[in-house]
């Protein structure tokens, strides 16, 4: 399969997206509370396995590793990518790549830490949902609670977080379930996913993936990908590239869950240049959404991940 040459440039915001423990105060141009029709109760509640992982510099591949990363909030409603921001969920609002198609990105999100982006547009109020626990079958993962950083003048309140490796047991149940007590005015809920087949990107060009690093093909050439287990019932998502300051450094391509993929090499040379101190980093996603209840926005969120490393 060859992606036709289609191509939409996506500029994301242009203000810095550091981590959270660096990024500056910043004040909101309006903080005060908005009428009620303007609010809503929303949520950005995020699952996401990542296989053996590594990282450059490292010597050894990490552990498989579950995380889990939720804000509740009472919001207005231009805020919604505000909260996505805070779980790290830059996709949130952005237009979805048609399928077998690339739109390029500035700076898309590796992990579910905060992330600061605009302000928001009025006061943000986090809401303590009470305990929170990631369930599948008998096993059972509570979410930590913390104060969220001060990202924003306008935004107080919690957020809950987990992070645990050995984790590949937690697919095998086939169900997830995301438990809340209760809180904020906010009843118990019990949402349930089902978790689609794990994805394995297995062949970068003409080179077998071996402990997630393979060779890059030059610049001028085609990139194909190929992967194992092909579901169909959720959705394939490729992001290709490496941060760059001030550029278009990522390709986001929405694929066909048909086993291989090829980027042309009119897209491949729009990557800024790699290297074994700045290696391309290809991450195949599958992911699937459902409902919150209670919630007007947004849906959980689960995605399963696998990463080669192209030097």
């Amino acid at each position: 399969m060859t992606l036709r040459p289609l191509l939409s440039l996506v500029l994301l915001v242009a203000c810095g997206r550091s981590p959270a423990e660096s990024a500056p105060l910043q004040t909101s141009a309006r903080a005060a509370e908005p009428a009620d029709a303007q609010r809503m109760r929303a949520a950005a509640v995020t699952i996401h396995f990542a296989n053996g992982t590594w990282t450059p510099g490292d010597v050894q591949v990490g552990l498989d590793r579950l995380q889990v990363a939720a804000v509740f909030g009472d919001i207005e409603r231009g805020d919604v990518g505000v909260l996505a921001d805070l779980v790290g969920r830059t996709s949130a609002g952005l237009p979805a790549p048609e399928l077998d198609t690339c739109v390029r990105l500035a700076d898309p999100a590796h992990n579910l830490g905060p992330r600061p982006g605009a302000p928001p547009l009025a006061y943000m109020q986090l809401l303590d949902v009470g305990n929170v626990e990631l369930r599948a079958g008998k096993q059972v993962l509570p979410l930590r609670v913390q104060m969220v950083p001060n990202l924003f003048e306008a935004t107080r309140g919690v957020r809950y977080d987990v992070e645990q490796d050995m984790s590949r047991g937690w697919l095998a149940a086939g169900t997830l379930h995301v438990v809340a007590t209760g809180g904020d005015g906010v009843p118990p809920f019990d949402v349930a996913i089902e978790v689609p087949r794990p994805v394995r990107v297995t062949w970068v060009g003409s080179h077998p993936v071996r402990g997630a690093q393979v060779p890059a093909p030059p610049a001028d050439e085609d990139l194909s990908l190929r992967w194992g287990s092909v579901d169909g019932t959720a959705d394939l998502d490729l992001l290709l590239g490496a941060d760059v300051p001030a550029g278009l450094g990522w390709l986001h391509c929405r694929l066909k869950d048909d086993g291989e993929f090829t980027v042309p090499k009119s897209l491949v040379a729009l990557l800024p240049p790699h290297s074994a101190e700045r290696p391309w980093l290809a991450r195949l996603s599958r992911s699937r959404e459902v409902p919150m209840p209670v919630f007007e926005a947004l849906p959980l969120r689960l995605e399963l991940s696998d990463s080669a490393w192209l030097q």
